[in-house]
């Protein structure tokens, strides 16, 4: 049966049955919207989540490497202590510590800077000393260089710092 056949009221009738499965359609289009959003966001959030993750094993994959290759640059360090004169061979090792030193630089890993006053953050204090010209707590000298990387303190610098003068040796 044809629409024009039908009567005013029948057409009336299937307009609103029409009109009622519109928007049906729509509250349900709408639904699907609302789920796609959702999931997209989800999604979003679960690939930041991931990229962090991943970003975290990448440092600490660094980490990891950079305090077992402080041991070979210590190594090669003493190895040049030890030589006796300035040979191709004493260049060629310094020119290898240097590479991967810099190597470890740029991937993060930074050498700490002594100074003069101690910090227990960064440095361990392997030795102290009564040393009347400077205040207790100035480091004297540097026994193994130490190394962070980024903010984190891979290995504290062992120093020998002064101590307090003993009161009683000085009353006597």
């Amino acid at each position: 049966m044809s629409y024009e056949e039908l009567s005013r009221e029948q057409l009336i009738e299937a307009l609103k049955e029409m009109e009622e499965e519109l928007e049906e359609e729509r509250e349900q289009r709408e639904e699907f919207e609302k789920l796609a959003k959702k999931t997209k966001a989800d999604f979003e959030n679960y690939k930041k989540k991931q990229d962090e993750r991943k970003s975290r094993w990448q440092d600490q994959a660094k980490e990891d490497l950079s305090e077992d290759l402080i041991e070979i640059i210590d190594n090669l360090e003493r190895a040049l202590m030890a030589a006796e004169e300035e040979t191709a061979v004493v260049q060629g090792v310094e020119m290898v510590k240097d590479q991967l030193y810099q190597t470890l630089n740029s991937e993060g890993l930074e050498l700490i800077e002594t100074g003069d006053k101690f910090n227990p953050e960064i440095h361990k204090a392997v030795d102290t000393k009564e040393h009347e010209e400077h205040p207790p707590k100035t480091i004297l000298k540097e026994k193994r260089k130490g190394y962070k990387y980024g903010e984190k303190v891979l290995r504290p610098a062992e120093v020998v710092v002064t101590e307090e003068p003993d009161k009683e040796q000085k009353s006597e």
